[in-house]
Order: C-alpha cells, then sequence, then structure tokens
C-alpha cells in the first residue's frame, strides 16, 4: 500500500536524526560522574520531588531550574558552573552516565552567557515587581534551553510538525471567525501539550524561539533587542497560552493525537526498522496491537507511581502541617486537641487521593480496535479521510442567559461549600481544622483528577456516563476547580521545597561533589601506587 507523502516525508527527517545521533556518539567524549555518589544524589532527589509533587517528564527541568535559582541566590550564576550542573544531572540520573559529550559544556556555558547578559540588561531597563517577573519565566525559559541541549527533543518535534501539516487545514471554524496565523498557532500549542505534554514553560520556550528565529546562536544586539521588547514579549506569549479557543482546539484534537502518539511511540521503540514496519500494513497492525498493549500497562504502572507519590506527599506535607499549626493551635488556643478531627485531615487526603485514582477502568477492546483503524489511515490513506477537526465556538448569548447561566453556577459552589462547611461543624472542627481540611480536599481532588485524566491519554472510544458518574461530576466541580485555583496561585508557597532547594541542597551538593572529589584523588593515588615502575 502506498505511505502517505506526509508520513515519507516524517521518514527521512528522521533518518537524518539518527545518522546526526550516531556521529555524535562515535566522535566524542563523556563525562563520567561516581556510581556511588551517585546513589547518595539519586536518594535525595526522590526524597526531593516527594515534597513537591510535579510530573514524571519534567522533573529533570526542574532540577535545572532549582540549581540555576539556587546559584541566584547564592550569586554563583557564572559560566563556570555548567560543568558542575551537567555533573550533578548525571549524578542524580536525570541524564545517563558515560553517555553525555564533554563538547556540550562549552554550550551550557553560552546559554548561561546569554541569559545572564539578558538579565543584565533587564535590570538595567526595568524595576520593582515586573523585573521579577520576567526574571521567573526567563529562569524557567533558560532551564527549558539547558534541558532541549542535553537532551534533544528532535524526534518529537518532528512527529508534532508532521501531525501539525496534516491537521491544519483540517481544523475549521464554525460559527466564528478567527485570523489563521493566530489559529494555526493555538493548532501548535495544543498539539505540543497533547502529544508530549508540554507545560507552559516549554511552550513559552517554543514560542521565544518562533518570534526570534535566531535566539539559540542570539548575539549582543539580539539579546539587547529582545531585553527591549520584553514587556511586549511576555504578554504576547501570555495571551497566546491563555487563549480563549486553546482548550476548543485540544479537545477537538484528541482522537487524532492518540494516532500520533502510537506512531511516535512506534520511531522511539523500532529506530531505523520503522520504514520497514510503515511498508507492510500486517507488519504495522501487528507491532501497533502490541505497542497499545504496552502502552496501557504503562500507563497502569504510572497511574500506580503517581498515586503513590501524591499519597506521600500529602501524608509527609498533612503531618508536618499538623505538626506545625494544627496542632499547636487546639492545643495552646483551644486548650484541648481534638485528635479526631486531627486523624481525619491526616488520613482523609491520601485515601481520596487513593479512591480517585483506584476506580479507573482499564481501555476496552473496542478502544484497541479503533486505534488500529486510525493508525493504518493515517499512514496509507489520504489525511482529509483520516482526520478531520472542527472548531466550533459558543453560540452567543443574550446578557439575561449569561447572567442566569452565572447565578446557577454560583449557587453550584454555595451549595456544595455550604454542605462541607457544615459537616464540618457538626464535626467540630475548629476554623484553623477546617481551613486545612478544605484546601486539601479541593487540591487533592484537582491532583487525582490529573492523574486520572493522564492515564486516558490513549483513550478514544469513550464510556457511556452513568447517572451516578454524572452527579459525582457536577457536585465535585466546585471543588475540582477551587482546587485547580489554589494550584495555580499557590504552587511558589511550598515551604518544604523552599527548605530543602536553599538550605539543605546547597551544602549537600556540595558535600556530594567533595566526596566525589576525593573519590577520584584516591583513585588516582591508587593508580600511581599500583601502576609504580620501580
Amino acid at each position: 500500500m502506498k505511505i502517505s507523502p506526509e508520513i515519507i516525508v516524517l521518514h527521512q527527517k528522521l533518518q537524518r536524526i539518527y545518522r546526526r545521533r550516531k556521529a555524535q556518539i562515535e566522535s566524542e567524549n563523556k563525562i563520567e560522574v561516581d556510581e556511588i555518589t551517585s546513589k547518595v544524589a539519586v536518594l535525595y532527589e526522590k526524597l526531593r520531588n516527594t515534597v513537591d509533587f510535579k510530573e514524571m517528564h519534567l522533573l529533570r527541568r526542574f532540577a535545572i531550574e532549582r540549581n540555576i535559582k539556587r546559584r541566584f541566590v547564592m550569586e554563583l550564576l557564572k559560566p563556570n558552573i555548567a560543568e558542575s550542573l551537567v555533573e550533578e544531572l548525571i549524578r542524580a540520573r536525570y541524564l545517563p552516565n558515560n553517555t553525555i559529550p564533554e563538547e556540550i559544556i562549552k554550550d551550557v556555558e553560552k546559554i548561561i552567557i546569554k541569559y545572564n547578559d539578558l538579565f543584565l540588561m533587564m535590570n538595567e531597563m526595568y524595576g520593582g515587581k515586573e523585573v521579577q517577573e520576567y526574571s521567573d519565566w526567563l529562569l524557567s525559559i533558560e532551564a527549558c534551553e539547558i534541558d532541549m541541549l542535553l537532551d534533544p527533543e528532535d524526534i518529537a518535534d518532528a512527529v508534532i510538525e508532521t501531525m501539525y501539516e496534516m491537521t491544519k487545514s483540517r481544523v475549521k471554524m464554525q460559527g466564528e471567525e478567527m485570523h489563521i496565523r493566530e489559529k494555526n498557532l493555538q493548532l501548535y500549542i495544543a498539539i505540543h501539550k497533547s502529544l508530549v505534554k508540554s507545560d507552559d514553560t516549554i511552550i513559552s520556550y517554543h514560542l521565544l524561539n518562533l518570534y526570534y528565529d535566531e535566539w539559540l546562536q542570539a548575539d549582543e544586539k539580539l539579546i539587547k533587542v529582545v531585553a527591549g521588547h520584553l514587556p511586549e514579549i511576555y504578554r504576547t506569549v501570555q495571551r497566546q497560552l491563555n487563549h480563549p479557543y486553546q482548550m476548543k482546539i485540544f479537545n477537538t484534537i484528541k482522537e487524532p493525537v492518540v494516532t500520533f502518539k502510537i506512531l511516535h511511540e512506534l520511531i522511539l521503540d523500532k529506530k531505523e526498522a520503522i520504514q520497514d514496519i510503515l511498508a507492510d500494513p500486517e507488519t504495522l497492525a501487528a507491532e501497533t496491537k502490541l505497542m497499545v498493549g504496552k502502552k496501557y500497562k504503562l500507563i497502569q504502572r504510572k497511574l500506580r507511581q503517581s498515586s503513590v507519590r501524591a499519597i506521600i506527599y500529602l501524608f509527609i506535607t498533612k503531618v508536618l502541617l499538623a505538626l506545625v499549626l494544627e496542632f499547636p493551635y487546639e492545643l495552646y488556643a483551644l486548650g484541648h486537641v481534638n485528635y479526631f478531627n486531627l486523624g481525619i485531615n491526616v488520613i482523609f487526603p491520601p485515601v481520596l487521593m487513593f479512591l480517585v485514582t483506584l476506580s479507573l477502568l482499564p481501555p476496552s477492546k473496542q478502544n484497541t480496535t479503533q486505534i488500529l483503524k486510525n493508525i493504518k489511515n493515517l499512514i496509507y490513506d489520504e489525511p482529509e479521510k483520516s482526520i478531520l477537526c472542527k472548531l466550533k465556538s459558543k453560540y452567543k448569548k443574550n446578557m439575561s442567559y449569561q447572567i442566569f447561566y452565572y447565578v446557577m453556577y454560583t449557587a453550584l459552589y454555595i451549595v456544595v461549600f455550604g454542605a462541607i462547611i457544615k459537616g464540618l461543624q457538626r464535626l467540630d472542627f475548629n476554623i484553623i481544622s477546617g481551613a486545612i481540611f478544605l484546601f486539601f480536599l479541593t487540591a487533592v481532588s484537582f491532583f487525582a483528577i490529573r492523574i486520572r485524566n493522564s492515564a486516558k491519554e490513549y483513550i478514544v472510544v469513550k464510556r457511556k456516563e452513568g447517572l451516578i458518574s454524572f452527579l459525582v461530576h457536577f457536585f465535585s466541580l466546585p471543588v475540582i476547580a477551587v482546587g485547580r485555583w489554589l494550584s495555580t496561585k499557590f504552587k511558589k508557597l511550598n515551604i518544604f521545597a523552599f527548605i530543602m532547594d536553599f538550605i539543605i541542597e546547597a551544602p549537600f551538593k556540595m558535600f556530594v561533589a567533595a566526596i566525589e572529589d576525593w573519590f577520584s584523588f584516591i583513585k588516582e593515588k591508587r593508580e600511581e601506587v599500583y601502576h609504580d615502575k620501580q
């Protein structure tokens, strides 16, 4: 069967990527760290990630960002930190040992110098609160750029570009006009977020490089231009990240995204052999079925891992809050401790997380059948037959309808939270314990739903929603919405993460590095003794 032209172009891109990677592996010396100190560093990172719940595929970038922030505070952000930064990442097993070329340190140094210059120019041009806002944003982009350099996402980018080219003409606006460039940009963002789970920082990194296509090799002149237009750049990026139609497009392309996910995984798994697989429909069907089954199992394992991480995180933070805030308040302000309510506050969040994530059912056989059909259509048929996305804009209602809807929505919040608060009062919760209960109820509900949704990334055939399920989703909506808001507004206020990053981490990393230097010194002396020619 004839392969789609877009898939042929994708394969050609992949061949160039494989050749480039092979040449790099064969030609350069590699960075190596001590395995003993590595085990200690890995243990610390697991502990650190426990007190700050993050997506697994973003942990390395957050580790880079923590490193840069720590050095910012300590005023040690110099180009020569590049080597220690890369070694820290390898030591913590965010990167494989004895695989990363030594030459890459110079490229990391260039990135650090570039952003250092940008920060200096920015501080001269702007002041006050906006500087802090721009600094945090640029620092996260700097970490992203370093991360992309150390572990390029060139294969993912090739698949994203292919999906974008095959879908952009198939996304149609209905009911409202939208500028073609803006629509295509939102489609690109939606594909990024759904296909490889890019967050706002990754999208910001790509948008910056889209607006300034020479930014990766920026000279002093371009850095000055970016610094001068920074407020405009920041506002433009934020507007695109928060575009009202983004979620509409995101939801519209869910099914084709699953198809491209499977294609992406086949490419990563089979590498150069993918051409032979694509050329034979029967082989493609067999390999796709195996890959889908493998991804189902992986998703279930990730669901369990994420649930366990979240439960441990919730338990630790809740116990610490109980010891630091709730227990002292009840003991000294009220004169007695309500151990029953204290126990509810400690146990309830992890139990809720466990129950919500446990209730997720595995995909059906019909789901697998539909994926096989979609991948066949994608590879061998015309794109117009296999991908059809229609973006329907919301019909405009008159003002009276809008007011009525928002009044009813507000009433739902009042009913749900009123009922919860009334229940807490009957259980004799005081204002502190009640506030902590509500905070963790909303936060846990949002976390749990986010984990459940991530476990549904390969679902194309939806199960019918029953009455009970509808009622649960309906009345839990205000709780989840508040949890989402709290997660967005207070994610930077994690006191436990702050303590580990700026009080524990710096001396710990210096200690580990010193131990590794000591081991290297001992090895050097051992070689001198064992291989003495006298």
